[in-house]
């Protein structure tokens, strides 16, 4: 096959030696039969179902995991269809899962129960995918990306005049309801082939996975029973000839001597059947599925089945309910000008029928008035895919084998009452009752694994904690169709729960998280599920990145997290946990580095006053396992609050943490108060004060007495310069503590408040003078940001 030179002309026009290669494959009278699919194609299944029948093969050999050999009688049992096979495989940190879906119209499928009702002997012979999956980590194992790519199938859709590749797979072979098993053969052989002479790409895993199959189909082949019948993605069937029977092709000559399995340890590995859907399954939603629409294809299989012609009457009868569910309307005359305009496009492409993307065009010409703009989407279209798509779920038949993981989950569900039902049931938790712990956990988990029927729908906020006075949660469980399905794709992470979550967060701290603070959350949501699944991995990530941290905000982020989680958690068990004070010490310093290495340019004021806050409640709340002496902390303090790089809010924030512990006397409050006199820079000093000592701030009279002074020394455009922020800062007191301040402020210039003000009496012209200033001061706090917010 060295020789073959391809051409771009058509499938039907090859060279000598490409000839005599087509020969060889469509030759059904060999020893090994060779039959090319396209993944999900209901004419391949149709024909090879035809062909099994006709052959009698003594052994039918299927791309599919080898793997899965020992438990291929589950595919026998009553599945509703759509099913998957799904391998996964687990090595440290590292976990992966794969799909080989089938429904009704999948070839393989097809090759599987035809191949039973004679009493052939079947075999799944591709590699094992784990072996592969460092190589080729694609989810969807019948795929078609080999097919689609490459110059080849660019030319021939040009010189047919069709969009892409499904519209030449379906010019090719789908829209042809009669099409007989030798032209099959040889367009699919002719066009396949083609395409791999052609490629310039042939992956690593695609050459071990042909290694592999080639001495599948050489052992059996030794066994002396023939005929055999090979069902492969047609990529790969001209090479597994050459394989098999000593010749050349293309990819094949590269492989290494060490292309075989390698032999990889993995923690686990396993393999087990699982639901799928339609939608899962369509390459416009899916995993890179291959075939579109599959609700569409599965008329036209039926259709063929039934030995009918195709009529799209029934899909269009569909798409007419699906647009009145939607609240679309589509009148008598719209149903026409479709009907009108798809016929006329099937005529056009040479079709004696309708065909899918007649159908989309003609909804598309006929109903849609309007230029689509890129990545929007037209209703009528959306109603056409998912009609074309169909709703199709599948289920497993009782006595499947299920991974141990499921076993465990429904077991621990069964204990707790909550198994999912068909009604939905909304349920409130307290976490302070034992019993409500343990379903909070259990279904924390669930939620970490994302396992479909239990929704979180409110309760305590542990990442913001606004209000931790009731520590409470509400669920909402009800019954999912992808329940099962969810619970087995999961078992990739282990096989009893609380491994499996340990190891999903494991790979989730593996990942690369943008900062502290995000490492942290992801402590906060380990620990509503349950401390014993803090692992040592998630801490390792966790100190790697603070000793990395040089965003302020971030970095406080994170050590309000684990402050929460070492001291005031009371339901999720963390409390004083010697791991977490150990990363709360070291974050506090990394904090202090920060800090210092903050200029003008800090970032928000906010965030920083709420890192502040942060910094001063963690020497309040757990000075005595800080490695910092107070002597250190406060020299820190002090070289913030005095640095002139630094904003004022910052530093007067810092003023505000050593007043609040004892480091500084009120006559140096006072003092720096002064050097902040200035209208643009008094309220952020002030701010940054209020901020984090507010309980010592509104006791201080003579504090009140210096900023009212202060105040009333400045003139009209310095007051309106300095009153946003002076706003801001007065708005970390509550009203009670804003009259408190009030209060005093009036005994200290001999005002009796308790008495009413007398009403000022003013002319028309003042007041609307006032209003209009006001409304001035209004316009400029909307335009920073500064109304009144709970912080």
């Amino acid at each position: 096959m060295r020789s073959m030179n391809p051409v771009a002309n058509s499938v039907n026009h090859a060279d000598e030696d490409v000839r005599q290669a087509l020969g060889r494959l469509c030759d059904c009278n060999a020893d090994v039969v060779y039959f090319p699919v396209r993944h999900h194609s209901p004419v391949a299944a149709s024909l090879v179902d035809s062909l099994i029948q006709r052959l009698r093969p003594t052994a039918v050999l299927i791309e599919g995991p080898s793997d899965f050999n020992a438990h291929l009688e589950e595919l026998f049992l009553d599945h509703e269809l759509p099913i998957a096979i799904y391998s996964y495989f687990r090595k440290g940190t590292i976990h992966g899962g794969a799909y080989y879906p089938f429904c009704e119209y999948s070839p393989e499928w097809a090759a599987l129960q035809a191949a039973q009702r004679i009493g052939a002997a079947v075999e799944f012979i591709d590699i094992p995918w784990s072996t592969v999956a460092h190589e080729d980590g694609l989810m969807h194992r019948f795929a078609d990306g080999e097919l689609r790519r490459g110059r080849f199938v660019d030319l021939l859709c040009q010189r047919m005049q069709v969009e892409d590749f499904d519209d030449l797979w379906d010019q090719l072979i789908e829209s042809h309801p009669a099409l007989e098993l030798n032209d099959y053969l040889q367009r699919t052989h002719a066009l396949c082939l083609q395409i791999r002479l052609w490629d310039e790409h042939i992956s690593m895993a695609d050459r071990k996975r042909e290694a592999f199959m080639a001495d599948r189909i050489r052992a059996v082949h030794a066994d002396g029973k023939y005929p055999i019948l090979v069902v492969t993605g047609g990529y790969h069937s001209g090479a597994l000839a050459a394989l098999h029977e000593n010749l050349e092709c293309p990819g094949i000559e590269l492989m290494p001597a060490e292309a075989g399995p390698s032999a990889i340890s993995f923690d686990e590995v396993g393999i087990a059947l699982t639901t799928y859907s339609y939608e899962r399954l369509d390459s416009l939603t899916g995993y890179n599925a291959g075939m579109p629409n599959p609700g569409f294809y599965e008329q036209a299989w039926r259709q063929r089945q039934a030995g009918s012609g195709f009529s799209h009457a029934a899909l269009l009868q569909d798409l007419v309910r699906e647009l009145r569910i939607r609240k679309q309307t589509m009148s008598t005359a719209d149903l026409i000008a479709v009907e009108t305009s798809a016929r006329a496009l099937a005529a056009l492409r040479g079709r004696k029928h309708v065909w899918r993307r007649d159908l989309v065009d003609g909804v598309t010409s006929a109903l849609i008035k309007d230029e689509l703009e890129v990545g929007c989407e037209s209703p009528f279209l959306s109603a056409v895919h998912a009609v074309l798509r169909g709703n199709r779920r599948g289920k497993l038949a009782t006595g499947t084998r299920l991974p141990p993981l499921v076993v465990d989950i429904r077991d621990q569900l069964f204990a707790t009452a909550l198994e999912p039902k068909l009604q939905v049931q909304d349920l409130a938790l307290d976490l302070l009752q034992p019993a409500d712990l343990a379903k909070s956990r259990l279904l924390n988990r669930l939620r970490l694994l994302q396992i479909r029927g239990f929704e979180f729908i409110g309760g305590t906020d542990f990442l913001k904690r606004h209000n931790l006075r009731e520590l409470r949660e509400t669920w909402r469980i009800r019954w999912s169709p992808e329940f099962e399905a969810s619970c087995i794709e999961a078992s990739r992470f282990g096989t009893l729960l609380v491994d499996a979550v340990s190891n999903r967060l494991a790979e989730a701290a593996s990942q690369p998280l943008t900062n502290a603070e995000v490492a942290a959350e992801l402590l906060v949501e380990a620990a509503r599920a349950g401390i014993e699944i803090l692992s040592e991995t998630l801490f390792d990530k966790l100190r790697r990145l603070i000793d990395a941290e040089a965003a302020f905000a971030s970095i406080t982020g994170a050590l309000g997290h684990l402050l929460f989680l070492y001291c005031h958690d009371e339901a999720l068990g963390t409390k004083e946990v010697p791991r977490i004070g150990a990363l709360l010490d070291v974050t506090f310093e990394r904090t202090l580095w920060v800090l210092e290495a903050l200029g003008q340019a800090g970032g928000d004021a906010r965030t920083q006053l709420r890192g502040m806050r942060a910094i001063l409640e963690t020497w309040q709340r757990a000075n005595r396992i800080l490695s910092l002496q107070q002597n250190e902390f406060s020299a820190v303090m002090h070289r913030v609050e005095s640095d002139p790089r630094k904003p004022a809010a910052l530093r007067g924030a810092a003023a505000g943490v050593l007043w609040t512990i004892g480091m500084a006397n009120d006559e140096q409050i006072l003092a720096d108060l002064l050097l902040f006199a200035v209208p643009s820079d008094l309220g952020d000093f002030l701010a940054g004060l209020f901020a984090v000592a507010r309980e010592v701030a509104q006791r201080h009279a003579q504090l009140v007495q210096t900023i009212d002074r202060l105040v009333n020394g400045f003139g009209a455009n310095d007051f309106q310069e300095a009153l946003p922020s002076l706003r801001l800062a007065f708005t970390y007191f509550t009203p009670r503590e804003q009259h408190y301040m009030l209060s005093t402020l009036f005994d200290s210039l001999g005002l009796k408040p308790a008495q009413p003000l007398a009403t000022l009496k003013v002319d028309a012209a003042t007041a609307a003078e006032a209003l209009a200033l006001e409304e001035r001061l209004f316009e400029l706090i909307a335009r920073y940001g500064l109304e009144c917010r709970d912080e």
